[in-house]
């Protein structure tokens, strides 16, 4: 019985496209590299190209559950899709969760699909470099860093069920980037709408002149207009303006220090930032509503711009000057990487580095 697994301690198969070396190990968790064969192609895929992909192993110890006949045995796999999610964030590289390799003293098959896929080697998620914005240097050691996620030490439980569900949807649309663009935009813009709702704003925030004057009218005008007012201000207080508010309050000026486009004129810029945000929803809602499609346009490419380069010739003159005004795939993708650790930040979740060194050896 000794050689057989320990039910307590749980063990799952995650990767990355990018490359990450050292290891995180506190009393319930490790994280550590899963090391591929000697030959063939085993060491060629910790190597920047389009088969790169380092195996992670992440063990866990679990609360002890009652041998009984009739109890369900717990499936602990879900556990490394949310892993995933939080490495994404931290390091801004794409993972990929594989299921369990241990569970409640079983062996499992992991899932080894990914493994078979190519990924883009230039793009900042799956490079061998750690992030210009808020770089975290590639090793596992720097998990230490969003430690409380994993420990739930003095977390506030509406801030962990926010950012788990966010987290999953940056995950998401890192994974689906490079064959389903549109897909992976949407994903973003979901995690900008789901930070949102952690936020209050008042009307004069979340409502133009144009309806604050007539909100002004009704309370002057009709009876009992004050409540009258109120109902409508809280019908109109839209989604869209809210996604916009919190986004820019959480890209600090920082952001704009760091940017991953090649070229200047492929930056996003502070001065039109919120023009930029508006046209990224108004892209979704068309997609949504419309199936307009736009993924063409904002698809990752090796230029890696941010923006688009002068005003696309779409056929359709309004999804003509959408498209000019909002971020590609790379720059909504920095944005919302951003905006998840200084949201994390606020809420004590995510340590900044000090400096933007790397150590990535194995």
């Amino acid at each position: 019985m000794a050689l057989h697994p320990n039910r307590d301690i749980q063990k799952v198969l995650i990767s990355t496209t990018s490359h990450l070396g050292g290891e995180f190990e506190r009393r319930q968790i490790l994280i550590g590299l899963a090391w591929p064969r000697i030959g063939g192609q085993g060491m060629q895929r910790w190597s920047e190209g389009p088969i790169s992909r380092t195996a992670l192993v992440v063990a866990f110890e679990t609360p002890p559950v009652p041998s009984l006949s009739g109890t369900p045995v717990p499936d602990y796999s879900p556990t490394g899709e949310l892993i995933c999610s939080y490495l994404a964030v931290l390091f801004g590289k794409r993972f990929d969760s594989h299921g369990a390799l241990e569970n409640q003293g079983t062996y499992y098959i992991p899932d080894l699909t990914a493994f078979a896929e190519t990924c883009d080697e230039r793009l900042p998620q799956n490079s061998h470099e750690p992030r210009k914005d808020l770089p975290v240097p590639l090793n596992l050691a720097e998990v230490s860093r969003i430690e409380r996620l994993l420990t739930g030490e003095d977390i506030e439980q509406r801030f962990r069920d926010t950012f788990q569900a966010a987290s999953k949807f940056y995950l998401r649309a890192l994974q689906a980037a490079e064959n389903d663009p549109e897909v992976a935009y949407l994903n973003l813009i979901t995690v900008g709408e789901i930070l949102s709702n952690q936020y209050e704003y008042d009307e004069h925030t979340l409502l133009d002149s144009e309806i604050r004057g007539v909100l002004e009218v009704v309370r002057d005008r009709c009876p009992d207009g004050a409540h009258v007012a109120k109902c409508i201000s809280g019908r109109l207080r839209q989604v869209k303006r809210k996604f916009i508010e919190t986004v820019v309050n959480l890209c600090d000026s920082s952001f704009f220090d760091r940017p991953e486009a090649t070229a200047k004129c492929g930056h996003l810029k502070a001065d039109s930032f919120r023009d930029s945000l508006a046209a990224a929803y108004d892209l979704r809602s068309r997609y949504v509503h419309t199936g307009t499609p736009f993924g063409g346009w904002i698809c990752p490419g090796s230029t890696h711009h941010e923006t688009q380069m002068g005003l696309p010739v779409t056929g359709d003159k309004e999804l003509g000057k959408i498209l000019a005004k909002a971020p590609t795939y790379v720059g909504l993708e920095r944005v919302t990487r951003h905006a998840l650790l200084r949201f994390a930040q606020s809420h004590g979740a995510y340590v900044e580095p000090h400096s933007s060194g790397s150590d990535e050896t194995g």
